[in-house]
């Protein structure tokens, strides 16, 4: 499926004005039926939906693994998927029907209780890797946004292992990124424990818990946390690596995982 459109526009510049086609990516209202019921409608980039819907269900705690979930149908025409999923696999009050995720970093909804955060378990995890991991990860993770540098209109995500970037994906949407990245993990029986998280945007608390529920140790960004963010992080024990630019990094929490 096609990720951008061109359209034309007047550039202004020094030079005077000028006509040209310009690249910009595609935004569409993707509708999640669970179990036959309309459920949330994401507003979202039209790349791995499947990916996309697993993760959201699994993000929300409405499903917990792989074989809960029976069928899956995609109807990319219409922009909807049907989930089937086992009787007893949901929690009924974890969602409102019919919701709209908006695409914008502030949100329309709030996407967490805070039971996610009383619920969500402190990460043990040996993991570490050095400053030249962190830094040769980062630059690894820059190449491949390739829908980024010809639009700059998406966020990226990634897991990864200290040496080498495994699922990769991008988004309008800096939580269906990720989204994306853990749907894909459980269809394709990828563990996450043993990873590391990057992503493009700033790190919220919505993020960590997102990555702390799938038991990552290191969520990595270029960008920043918040002081929710850290302080979660030091009672999960979750490594947050910030400002990841050049050859500088800020560690925030769990520092003893960067040697």
């Amino acid at each position: 499926m096609e990720e951008t459109t061109e359209i034309t526009i007047d550039r202004l510049d020094p030079e005077g004005k000028a006509r040209r086609k310009e690249p910009v990516v595609r935004e569409v209202p993707f509708t999640i039926f669970l179990n036959g019921k309309e459920l949330a409608t994401l507003l979202c980039t039209p790349s791995g939906l499947n990916h996309l819907a697993a993760g959201f269900l699994l993000s929300e705690g409405l499903i917990h693994k792989k074989e809960d979930i029976k069928r899956m149908v995609l109807n990319e025409k219409g922009w909807y998927i049907q989930v089937s999923v086992n009787e007893g696999a949901t929690h009924q009050q974890a969602l409102s029907p019919g919701r709209l995720i908006s695409s914008g970093c502030a949100g329309v909804t709030s996407f967490y209780r805070s039971v996610d955060a009383r619920e969500t378990t402190p990460i043990d995890s040996p993991l570490q890797m050095s400053r030249e991991q962190v830094l040769t990860l980062m630059k690894e993770f820059q190449q491949k946004s390739s829908l980024y540098r010809e639009t700059g209109g998406v966020h990226s995500c990634a897991l990864a292992t200290p040496e080498k970037i495994k699922v990769f994906a991008e988004d309008i949407g800096r939580h269906n990124a990720v989204d994306k990245v853990f749907g894909e993990c459980l269809l394709q029986d990828i563990l996450t424990q043993d990873k590391i998280l990057l992503t493009s945007g700033r790190i919220t608390s919505e993020i960590l818990i997102k990555t702390a529920k799938r038991q990552v140790p290191i969520i990595i960004s270029p960008s920043a946390p918040t002081d929710l963010t850290t302080g979660l992080a030091q009672k999960l024990r979750l490594t947050v690596i910030g400002f990841v630019r050049g050859k500088r990094m800020n560690v925030y929490a769990a520092t003893d995982r960067v040697t």
